[in-house]
């Protein structure tokens, strides 16, 4: 059995997870913004799920990391960095008496990790695809990427 297109549908469906829990940030902070929502429900919304997002990079830093994907662990350990910096100071949670003063930082930080997210989303989505093809072909007939040759057209 091949193991390697299981690790990366994991990979995948945790960053899916990271991906909509940003996303239900931003859509939280623009309610909030645009008045739709009070500061007390938009701040516990998103302090409910910002504790899970830090845990579950952190788990998917970890898991590249041991797994041995170590261009992949690189990139996400500035993000880890972060997110553990903030938590260590205690400045991770949403304060409902601050909110308005640091919206448009929220956000702009959350849409950078929305874009991170989704960078990782294509890096880890290709990877799957070349993982399942090479364990669909034979141990002995494997496709080698690299000595793959380009159309004389290109």
């Amino acid at each position: 059995m091949a193991w390697e297109p299981i690790l990366w549908l994991i990979f995948l469906v945790i960053n899916i997870a990271l991906i909509s829990l940003v996303i239900y940030q931003i859509v939280c902070l623009t309610d909030l913004e645009a008045d739709y929502m009070n500061p007390y429900e938009s701040s516990s919304r998103i302090n409910s799920v910002v504790l899970k997002e830090y845990i579950l990079h952190g788990a998917f830093c970890i898991l590249f990391l041991i797994t041995g994907h170590w261009f992949i662990s690189l990139l996400t350990f500035l993000p880890t960095y972060y997110n553990v910096r903030k938590f260590l100071s205690r400045q991770h949670l949403i304060d409902v008496t601050e909110v308005f003063r640091f919206i448009q930082s929220e956000k702009k930080i959350r849409i950078f990790k929305l874009g991170f997210y989704l960078v990782l989303f294509v890096l880890v989505l290709v990877s799957l695809v070349l993982s399942s093809i090479n364990a669909l072909v034979d141990e002995d007939d494997a496709i080698d990427f690299d000595s793959l040759q380009l159309p004389s057209f290109i």
